[in-house]
């Protein structure tokens, strides 16, 4: 590790230490530098996940890239900011991408009912009370994501 990294870790976590307003901007910055690192990733797996379906790997990887074209730094973060709140896994949502992608429907991650219908069709049960405030919850963090 680096001395550039050292510090930027010991400067986060000083910051985290003392202020819990800027830890949670900082938080969310976090998740969104993982989430571009991820990000050309996402596109990827989407491919993937559409080759395992049938299609052309030539096919997968441009219906991949369209779907992620408009808003693919926004996705990726918010995919992020619903693994992290125990939603759905990676795994889930990725296929429920790429299904949405497939059918060339567009998917607002930061819309309520948008996550109900995927967390409804990944877990094929009725959702519980606590499911659905924390879909609120995520809602509502996409949407300040997606301004």
């Amino acid at each position: 590790m680096n001395s550039q990294n050292i510090l930027r870790i010991t400067l986060f976590i000083s910051v985290l230490a003392f202020n819990p307003a800027v830890a949670q901007t900082l938080t969310q910055r976090t998740l969104g530098a993982l989430a571009l690192q991820k990000q050309h990733r996402l596109g990827a797996q989407i491919a993937k996940h559409l080759e395992a379906k049938g299609l052309e790997a030539d096919a997968a990887k441009t219906i991949g890239e369209s779907f992620l074209q408009k808003n693919h730094t926004q996705t990726g973060v918010m995919v992020t900011n619903i693994v992290h709140h125990n939603i759905a896994t990676q795994e889930d949502v990725i296929a429920y991408l790429s299904d949405e992608a497939l059918f060339r429907r567009s998917t607002d991650l930061s819309d309520y009912d948008t996550l109900v219908r995927m967390v409804t069709q990944i877990h094929q049960d009725k959702l519980s009370k606590e499911m659905l405030a924390r879909l609120q919850k995520v809602a509502q963090q996409n949407s300040m994501i997606a301004v």
